[in-house]
């Protein structure tokens, strides 16, 4: 009986420590459970001072889902994908050859390098997809080496043409005769592609700031 009775009083004392600590426990939870009505005051007070937040965050989200669009369209490679990409490039190389074939068109050593810089990594990235499709790289002729800045951007772009036509054609003939191209092969060339791409929309703005510029100073001197 002895036994059994401080048993009762164990189980009894520990019961009380559970009780206590449960009690604590939540009288913490309460303490930090945020007041959302004081949350969202903050945030309307925040914005006020600061208006360009909401802005950053609007910006940040459609961002957000950018990138996941972009991941999305990769992981679904497939040859007629990647014969419209750069189908698609192609057209917006001829976009940027118009432009630059203006006559009176005039450029500065300083744009020049960029433009050239710009030329080489979307050469390197069309050599690479070029590999993937089994494809032998061939050298720009000789247009890109002419000592004139615009014939030579010119002979590049015409080149970097010539080698989306060949990606495109290579890539469409497998598919036509049922050729396996493995699903890393096809990933490669279109983040490739899509390199040049972003690569011939940079080239494409600082080609269009040099004219931009180029006009003022023009019409300054007038």
């Amino acid at each position: 009986m002895s036994d059994a009775r401080d048993n009762l009083e164990k189980i009894e004392e520990i019961s009380k420590v559970s009780k206590k600590g449960n009690a604590e426990s939540a009288e913490a939870v309460e303490r930090v459970q945020p007041d959302k009505e004081q949350f969202d005051s903050l945030m309307r007070q925040d914005l006020v001072h600061n208006p360009q937040q909401e802005v950053s965050r609007t910006n940040f989200m459609d961002q957000v889902r950018d990138l996941q669009k972009k991941v999305e369209g990769v992981s679904k490679a497939t040859p007629d994908t990647l014969v419209k990409q750069a189908q698609d490039v192609i057209a917006q190389i001829e976009d940027v050859k118009t432009k630059l074939a203006t006559p009176g068109v005039e450029l500065q050593p300083s744009v020049q390098n960029l433009l050239k810089n710009k030329l080489s990594h979307i050469d390197e990235n069309l050599r690479i997809a070029l590999n993937r499709t089994g494809s032998e790289y061939i050298a720009p002729s000789a247009p890109a080496t002419s000592s004139n800045p615009i014939e030579r951007f010119l002979g590049f772009l015409t080149h970097g043409q010539f080698q989306l036509q060949k990606i495109a054609e290579e890539v469409n003939y497998m598919h036509l005769n049922k050729v396996e191209m493995s699903p890393a092969s096809m990933l490669a060339i279109q983040i490739k592609v899509g390199y040049v791409t972003q690569e011939i929309e940079f080239f494409t703005a600082i080609l269009n700031k040099a004219l931009e510029s180029t006009k003022t100073i023009m019409n300054v001197q007038v």
